[in-house]
């Protein structure tokens, strides 16, 4: 968004107050998220800072599905919580924490089939729902192939993020802030007056989320490479802030009265 100048002059006495036209065209298409409103009186300058600041993940998130067809929902159960538990012994040899680990999401329903229009009960399944945080990405293809050959035959998604988001919100939050206050000291300078306080401030706040990388793999699917699905994409931290700057006049803008008497 470019930024926008106000400005008001005294002639005879009488406050004449101007605004840039093209600010009442933004404000009235939305393109300006500060209202006429919330805009002073006096001189000011609106300008809106943005930024993007791109992080590495440094996690994986997995979430992994075992579902399990047997005759009865006890040993449909007792199938699937066999084949997570042989899971989490091997997460647990590979040096991943409890904490990072939650598999209590278990249903069981019944299995039908349909012949001729009617429903026929012909057992019960369970499905049971793994999810990791992984924080050694290295082992991330060696969890998903153990996850597998465990008997959780559905891989659900993989999606990539970071340990301390906030710590790059607070970078691209920074960054937005210069460049609106940037922005405002070329327009002031260009304009031969001097940057005064902050009027307001609108913040935009963003939301971060984590980068998918699998949506769904099961079991039987055609074999990828490895490098070829889990490629590491940065994560992008986006932030904008818009800010109404008061204008206050120049030394030789303050002496131009005086001389003209």
């Amino acid at each position: 968004m470019r930024p926008v100048v106000g400005h008001s002059s005294q002639h005879g006495g009488m406050t004449v107050k101007f605004k840039v036209m093209a600010l009442a065209a933004l404000v009235s298409l939305g393109a300006v998220s500060v209202q006429a409103s919330e805009l002073p009186d006096g001189p000011h300058i609106v300008t809106s800072g943005t930024a993007s600041v791109d992080a590495v993940p440094d996690v994986a998130t997995l979430a992994i599905e075992v579902n399990v067809a047997a005759k009865d929902a006890a040993s449909a159960k007792k199938q699937a919580d066999d084949r997570v538990a042989q899971y989490l012994s091997f997460l647990e040899q590979n040096g991943v924490a409890k904490k990072d680990i939650s598999s209590a999401n278990l249903r069981t329903q019944p299995d039908y089939d349909y012949q001729n229009g009617k429903s026929i009960l012909k057992g019960y399944r369970a499905v049971r729902t793994v999810e990791v945080t992984v924080r050694q990405l290295d082992k991330l293809n060696s969890l998903l192939d153990g996850a597998l050959k465990a008997g959780l035959n559905e891989i659900r998604s993989v999606s990539l993020g970071v340990a301390q988001p906030e710590k790059y919100k607070d970078q691209a939050r920074k960054a937005a802030i210069d460049d609106a206050i940037h922005q405002a000291q070329q327009l002031a300078s260009g304009f031969n007056s001097k940057l005064g306080p902050v009027y307001s401030v609108r913040y935009h706040v963003s939301n971060y989320q984590p980068s998918p990388m699998v949506r769904m793999m099961k079991a039987d699917a055609a074999p990828v490479s490895a490098q070829e699905t889990y490629e590491q994409p940065t994560i992008q931290f986006d932030d904008q802030v818009d800010v109404v700057f008061q204008l206050q006049p120049t030394q030789s803008q303050q002496t131009e009265p005086a001389k003209a008497q």
